[in-house]
């Protein structure tokens, strides 16, 4: 423990987190519910995603609260089974995403749709290992003959109706953030989204990072740090690509492309993968193929 308090694991005697993608992505396994970081077009793990669609693993449930390509990548390379959030898409790319639209419309992919506030309550309810925690908001509306998950009861303190909502359990939780020591004290520079609830609702977390440092550069800025216990540490720069990160802006043209991709169809979303996905060995021939001067474009 840091000595102002900060909760920061110290590196004596510790050894390091810092794993290759596939090693950190073995605890994924067929069934699994994985939750995955960021925000529609912003501070999504996609190096990690990119290698988890190349793994093949099978039936996952992903819990994204606010969802973007990642989602739709992952449905076009046959790994999920069910979707937890309340939104997937790329807002003025995509209003909604082709791919989970097209699962979704032919019931390949069943969809436990949730309010973004239930997201949160629900996360947060798993975070402190209780089955559910209440909530006003939904009370009246369809959510609960939409989702029977979510219970209406009244409050025995003041009599008043609540919903009652499930804590979203997950196994794996993958996760960006801008920089980490080797031990998994991660920082984001940008906006964390629900990162840290997702963090701690998982039994296993994967931190994509575009650096490791010290953990004495980590203690500079303590009030950055999102700690678990544990973590495994992924080093894998511009890795957000092409979503956003703190440092880099998202590349428009390549979501446009992959939006283009994925109405055009089969053949169009399998050629994206094959290049995009199946033919880079590592994350750094995936860069090698989007190109430097493409990715420094983007950094801000």
């Amino acid at each position: 423990m840091a000595d102002d308090g900060v909760s920061i694991m110290p590196n004596a005697g510790r050894s390091s987190s810092v794993v290759e993608l596939d090693e950190a992505l073995a605890v994924v396994q067929d069934g699994a519910t994985v939750g995955i970081g960021g925000a529609i077009t912003a501070g999504h793990p996609m190096a990690l995603v990119r290698a988890l669609a190349r793994r093949g693993v099978r039936d996952l449930t992903v819990v994204a609260p606010v969802a973007g390509m990642e989602v739709d990548l992952l449905i076009a390379a046959g790994c999920v089974k069910r979707v937890v959030g309340c939104y997937v898409g790329t807002e003025v790319v995509s209003a909604v995403g082709p791919i989970f639209r097209r699962a979704v419309e032919e019931g390949r992919v069943e969809v436990v749709d949730l309010d973004e506030a239930h997201c949160v309550v629900g996360l947060r309810a798993a975070g402190h290992r209780l089955p559910f925690m209440p909530w006003r908001g939904g009370v009246g509306t369809s959510f609960p003959q939409l989702n029977p998950t979510l219970v209406e009861f009244d409050d025995p303190i003041r009599g008043e109706p609540l919903l009652a909502i499930p804590a979203i359990e997950l196994d794996v939780a993958l996760i960006y953030a801008e920089v980490s020591d080797a031990y998994g004290n991660a920082q984001a520079v940008g906006t964390a989204h629900m990162d840290v609830l997702l963090g701690s609702a998982a039994k296993d977390v994967v931190i994509q990072v575009d650096r490791v440092v010290t953990t004495e550069e980590i203690r500079r800025n303590p009030d950055r740090t999102m700690f678990w216990a544990g973590a495994s540490v992924v080093h894998a720069p511009f890795g957000t690509h092409p979503s956003s990160n703190g440092w880099m802006t998202a590349d428009e043209q390549h979501l446009r492309d992959f939006a283009a991709a994925a109405k055009a169809g089969e053949e169009a979303i399998a050629e994206y993968l094959r290049i995009n996905v199946h033919e880079p060995a590592d994350h750094a021939a995936y860069l090698e193929a989007v190109g430097i001067r493409r990715i420094t474009s983007l950094l801000v």
